[in-house]
């Protein structure tokens, strides 16, 4: 049923642009005006030509239009559940038809986008090979474990809870690059990476130099990159890559005719797994703005983990998963393998989520809707952008009118401009019921954070918007450790130290046309 409605609106819109093509071409030999040497003259017949098409076209668009208004209606109000993006898609289709259905084809809902996803069905046997390895689950009675939460995610993303962990909180680009070059050099048996955005720049080139050298050593080397946020690599450079026998895949490349189904779902992981022994995720993709060497950014504050231990079967369970839906193909148990003898001693409670179109529930929305609303002291949360649906929003509104100290740290200068006043619409409601918002003045904050009671912690890709929470591809690691939390806890504080706190009063007295462009971003962001 979806799939005629929307053959049929298409249908329409074709028809709107073409109606007049055989009316004219009938007409034609009328139309010709004849000189003496029997030759068309050109420039009258094209004014008589465009005559007739407009006349044709203003007698039938009104019929055309309203069908079309109907038709597209009927397929938003099918298609859609955010009742936000439903109102945004009406008006964008009503007020300028041609752009506005050409963005509804290219970012619009897709009723089919599970059966785009259907082989992610056929790789559950990586999990069943992780699950017998890992040790005998301890009592989860334990406090600073939330059971509901756990069971939560377990049950939406096959995130099994691990115990034996390790996680160092790496900051910025002059700790994660480092940590990560030094985790490649000591790689013996494979390399697995993916990322949302690679740059072939300085930074770039230094990575994949090391890839090349360990390629060379006879290392197996396997990179995911995003056809759209890695557009800059291109194919030759890719070949190249593959020639220095370094496995190179894009996720969802985008072609003609497939444009429509693979623009809108990009992967927005950041994942570096190591021979089984250490795995990274977090904010950072690889090139040099993320080293704060781009001069119209600055300082680029971003935040990674490093992880060792039980947990590093989970995230590259995830790597291994996206491998097979790129290419079809598994890896040899003994390039999907942990290794369980390099178990530390200590106990660190982490669960690792994954998101993205594929699954029928938002995994990571979830538990932080969870977090939030389960929080009774305190909801510090650093993030780029704040664009939550209204489940999010309004937890988070209920919190702080209820006494829950809810402090959220926002960049002070844009990167994509859209989202940015998108994120500035939403801020009145927030500072009207008690939440503190602070924006960082020191460069642009990346980090994705989200730490609740002292007690829990969360960190990885997820921004708090629409497309972090419903559309991307997304990781998140969920930490149950006071020790832990107090880390990421006390770098909110110096956070803090570079952040100017926002006041209602003075927020609402800002010019007028910055309200103007928080509602166009507000409205634009709900196609997005």
């Amino acid at each position: 049923m979806r799939f005629s409605l929307k053959a049929l609106l298409f249908t329409i819109f074709v028809l709107a642009l073409v109606f007049s093509i055989p009316w004219i071409w009938i007409n034609i030999e009328y139309l010709a005006i004849k000189t003496v040497e029997g030759e068309i003259a050109v420039l009258p017949t094209l004014l008589r030509l465009a005559r007739m098409g407009w006349k044709i076209f203003l007698d039938y668009v009104p019929y055309i239009f309203t069908l079309y208004i109907i038709t597209a209606a009927g397929v938003i109000f099918m298609e859609e559940k955010n009742p936000d993006r439903t109102i945004a898609w009406l008006l964008a289709l009503i007020l300028v038809p041609v752009i506005g259905f050409l963005f509804y084809f290219l970012l619009g809902p897709d009723p089919k986008r599970r059966a785009i996803f259907k082989r992610y069905k056929k790789k559950r046997f990586y999990r069943s090979i992780h699950r017998e390895t890992f040790l005998p689950p301890l009592d989860v009675e334990n406090e600073e474990i939330p059971s509901r939460l756990v069971s939560l995610l377990e049950l939406t993303s096959h995130g099994r809870l691990t115990y034996h962990n390790i996680v160092d909180m790496l900051l910025n680009g002059d700790e994660v690059f480092p940590a990560i070059r030094e985790a490649l050099e000591e790689a013996k048996r494979y390399i697995h990476l993916e990322y949302f955005s690679i740059s072939n720049d300085e930074t770039g080139s230094a990575l994949f130099e090391i890839l090349r050298k360990k390629a060379r050593e006879g290392v197996k080397i396997r990179v995911i990159y995003d056809s759209v946020g890695s557009w800059r690599l291109g194919r030759r450079f890719v070949k190249e890559l593959r020639q220095q026998g370094i496995d190179a895949e894009p996720f969802l490349p985008v072609s003609f005719p497939m444009i429509r189904r693979d623009l809108n779902f990009r992967n927005h992981r950041k994942i570096v797994v190591v021979d089984g022994k250490v795995a990274f995720t977090g904010g950072l993709n690889i090139g040099d703005t993320y080293r704060g060497l781009d001069p119209r950014m600055g300082f680029w504050r971003d935040t990674h983990i490093r992880i060792q231990g039980e947990a590093v079967a989970c995230v590259h369970e995830i790597f291994l998963n996206d491998w097979f839906f790129c290419t079809g193909h598994s890896l040899p148990e003994t390039e999907t393998f942990w290794d369980s003898n390099a178990l530390p001693d200590v106990v660190l409670p982490l669960q690792i989520a994954a998101s993205g179109p594929d699954s029928d529930w938002r995994s990571i929305l979830q538990g932080y809707f969870f977090l939030i609303t389960a929080a009774r002291k305190r909801v510090w949360i650093t993030t780029p952008y704040l664009v939550p649906d209204d489940s999010l929003k309004m937890a988070l509104v209920t919190a702080a009118l209820s006494g829950v100290d809810v402090r959220i740290i926002l960049p002070s200068r844009p990167d994509h401009k859209v989202v940015f006043w998108a994120t500035r619409s939403n801020i009145d409601d927030m500072l009207r019921a008690g939440v503190r918002i602070y924006t960082y003045a020191n460069g642009f904050i990346h980090s994705k954070i989200v730490m609740v009671d002292g007690k829990w912690v969360s960190v990885g890709t997820t921004n708090l918007d629409n497309r972090s929470l419903d559309i991307n591809f997304e990781i998140q690691a969920f930490i149950y450790s006071r020790s832990k939390t107090k880390d990421f806890e006390i770098q909110f504080l110096e956070d803090l130290k570079e952040c100017v706190e926002l006041d209602l009063r003075t927020h609402s007295q800002r010019p007028v046309y910055d309200k103007v462009r928080e509602s166009l971003g507000r409205l634009w962001s709900a196609l997005l």
